[in-house]
């Protein structure tokens, strides 16, 4: 999500948050009896707790706010997190058909990823990119995935192979996404996942 952000503007604010900290921290503390040294430490620890607050934030209450503001969701990017129940209609060789799926949504807010374990084949997450559809602010998540074929038949091994797909949130339901993939063993197919659990 971290992505969905100007990431130039976040640094320049959290760079400039810093040093209002440490100068208010030395303006309110520094006289003449307080030492120069006494005045730096304590504005350096001021500093070190905002650092602590962002880390805070960023890796462990990030999914609180979104469960108590729900409008983040809407603003920056949906919780994707959970267990996803998974259709994979796909086309190769020509041959069609649909394989059922279990994906894992694991998200943070600086990374994102996704495992699916089908019947055939277990993938796993290359690149996960939130994004928003830039005129209508739908969210969508560009994926790009390596697949590994689970060969439990006599045929010779299959090898591993890349893959991509840009899966779109449901407009009716923030449980469900789905959206066209391609591979690159030339397979076609569509994805269909709806949420099971958080």
């Amino acid at each position: 999500m971290i992505n969905l952000l100007p990431v130039g503007r976040v640094i320049s604010f959290v760079a400039v948050a810093y040093a209002a900290v440490s100068c208010l921290i030395l303006w309110v503390i520094y006289d003449e009896a307080t030492s120069f040294f006494n005045a730096i430490t304590i504005a350096t620890s001021g500093s070190i707790f905002l650092n602590l607050l962002l880390f805070i934030i960023f890796y462990m209450a990030w999914e609180k706010l979104w469960n108590k503001y729900p409008i983040l969701n809407h603003l920056l990017f949906p919780n994707l997190n959970g267990k996803w129940e998974m259709l994979i209609h796909w086309e190769w060789e020509g041959k069609r058909g649909v394989s059922h799926a279990r994906a894992v949504i694991k998200q943070s807010f600086l990374t994102l990823g996704m495992d699916v374990e089908a019947e055939d084949s277990d993938s796993q997450t290359l690149l996960a990119k939130p994004k928003r559809d830039s005129e209508t602010g739908r969210a969508e998540l560009y994926y790009v995935f390596l697949t590994t074929p689970k060969n439990k038949g006599s045929a010779g091994a299959q090898e591993p192979y890349k893959g991509t797909a840009i899966l779109k949130l449901s407009l009716q339901d923030d449980g469900q996404l789905q959206g066209n993939y391609f591979t690159s063993r030339k397979t076609v197919g569509h994805y269909e996942l709806t949420r099971i659990s958080v």
